[in-house]
């Protein structure tokens, strides 16, 4: 390597070096600002599975919305959106079998995703 392209090199390290050492410090200053309340935890009747219903709360500028996730019996819920049904209002929900459950909602929700099959249980929707 010539003398006159190592002091670039060794600038572009310390460059990529500092941007990914800034984008960590942001990330854990200001990472994912929301937050899951857990409001209702349904065992599938096998007990493989857990159907967790909870809040998510992003902060001042948006709404709390209800949100639906099912996961694997023992798998902690993450801090992320719900992976089967969002809504902006309260809703049920009953296990039919194993490998399916039933979820009742307001005819006046605003849904934001409506799965219908997730992590091998398949979903059921009644409007009321």
């Amino acid at each position: 390597m010539t003398k006159k392209l190592k002091p670039f090199f060794i600038a572009i390290v310390v460059i990529i070096v500092l941007f990914m050492a800034g984008r960590y410090i942001l990330d854990l200053l200001f990472g994912d600002m929301c937050g899951n309340e857990r409001v209702q935890e349904v065992s599938s009747p096998n007990g493989e599975k857990v159907a967790h219903i909870f809040n998510r709360d992003c902060g001042a500028t948006t709404g709390v919305s209800w949100q639906l996730s099912i996961i694997d019996k023992g798998d902690e819920l993450p801090n992320k959106s719900g992976n089967t049904f969002v809504s902006d209002q309260e809703f049920k929900i009953n296990w039919i079998s194993d490998k399916k459950l039933l979820v009742n909602y307001k005819k006046s929700s605003k849904t934001y995703e409506m799965d219908k099959s997730v992590n091998w249980t398949k979903i059921e929707y009644v409007v009321n």
